[in-house]
């Protein structure tokens, strides 16, 4: 792995803070042996927050604004959180059960791939296998609900066992660029699904790509997207140290850029080529997605890897949903995700 000493001053950048009560309390709910209920949230059951914007696993929440004084903020988002559907039922999670959920969506994928094969034998569908689709199509709604109720309280749950580890950062480009893909507990105005971000071209007058939330509901017409400018307001993002956030975006830059260091995370993403990444899910088919190489890729680190979904339309066809790794935040928080460090260890 890579080594660099580094002394980061965070004094103007972000501050670390101890939050206790707040754990304190969610310890006694989880002792009180509180389960969630399975129903799918509705827009109105969901985080309804005056600074919370969303929430991301591994102890991170995207915040409205920055006040003046960092421990306020992450008391607000301790006690929001309190407050919400999400934190209101948090339980502890066993591990394994996103396992079983991705079981069952792998599974209803297979059933769907076997009709599409028969139908492509046979000419035509059979009524009692259209029938069948319709019948997945309302279970994969059942497991999505789940899974989505499953990654808002897992979220919350980190971000309150280490609220005393957290700091709060300005959001930026780099900030939302290595969130891109990942399942968030935001609810979609529109229709009170999950969302996600995703990532445009870069802009040719600022140089900066341009950043949106999509909602995860597999619906025609889709919602609109909502557009997510970190250029404006003053927006944050509380979450664990994160090297390759922690500098600032010069000095960060400055480091991917090294060709010793591309060199090297550019072996370390090639270990990982097949791999199912769980946080990175295709919204259709509700299946991990896998980092591959593009079919007319360029041997360089960004712009020829892609997490694809192999799961199969009920037509036949090849899902379609992808996600470029497009960026070096993209790429730190993958390794950060796959193997603890990303590219920037201190």
């Amino acid at each position: 792995m890579l080594m660099l000493d580094w002394h980061l001053e965070f004094e103007h950048k972000a501050q670390r803070l101890t939050i206790h009560s707040s754990r304190r309390r969610f310890a006694a709910r989880l002792n009180s042996g509180v389960r969630y209920n399975e129903s799918k949230l509705s827009p109105d059951q969901g985080i309804h927050l005056n600074i919370l914007e969303a929430l991301f696993s591994g102890a991170k929440a995207f915040v409205k604004e920055i006040v003046s004084v960092a421990r306020t903020v992450v008391r607000e988002v301790l006690i929001e959180i309190d407050q919400s559907a999400f934190g209101k039922s948090a339980t502890r999670l066993v591990d394994g059960i996103a396992d079983r959920y991705f079981s069952e969506a792998r599974s209803l994928a297979e059933e769907e791939i076997e009709i599409a094969e028969k139908a492509k034998r046979d000419g035509r569908r059979a009524e009692a296998d259209s029938e069948r689709l319709r019948e997945i199509a309302a279970e994969r709604e059942r497991v999505r609900a789940e899974m989505e109720r499953m990654n808002a309280q897992r979220s919350t749950q980190e971000l309150q066992d280490k609220a005393d580890e957290t700091l709060i950062a300005h959001l930026d480009d780099d900030e939302l660029s290595s969130n891109v893909g990942i399942l968030a507990a935001k609810t979609c105005p529109t229709c009170g699904g999950m969302m996600r971000i995703r990532q445009g071209p870069m802009a040719n007058a600022t140089g900066i790509r341009r950043f949106y939330w999509q909602c995860t509901e597999s619906k025609f017409p889709p919602c609109p997207y909502i557009k997510l400018d970190p250029a404006k307001g003053s927006a944050g993002v509380v979450r664990l140290a994160d090297p390759d956030l922690d500098t600032s975006k010069e000095e960060r830059r400055a480091v991917w850029n090294r060709p010793d260091v591309i060199a090297e995370t550019h072996g370390r993403v090639r270990q990982h080529l097949g791999d199912d990444d769980k946080q990175v899910v295709c919204p259709q088919h509700l299946l991990p997605m896998k980092l591959l190489p593009k079919r007319n890729q360029g041997g360089r680190i960004l712009d020829s890897y892609e997490y694809v979904c192999l799961g199969v339309t009920s037509d036949g066809k090849a899902c379609e949903h992808k996600i470029d790794l497009q960026t070096m935040p993209q790429v730190a928080a993958m390794l950060r995700r796959t193997e603890g460090e990303g590219i920037i260890r201190y």
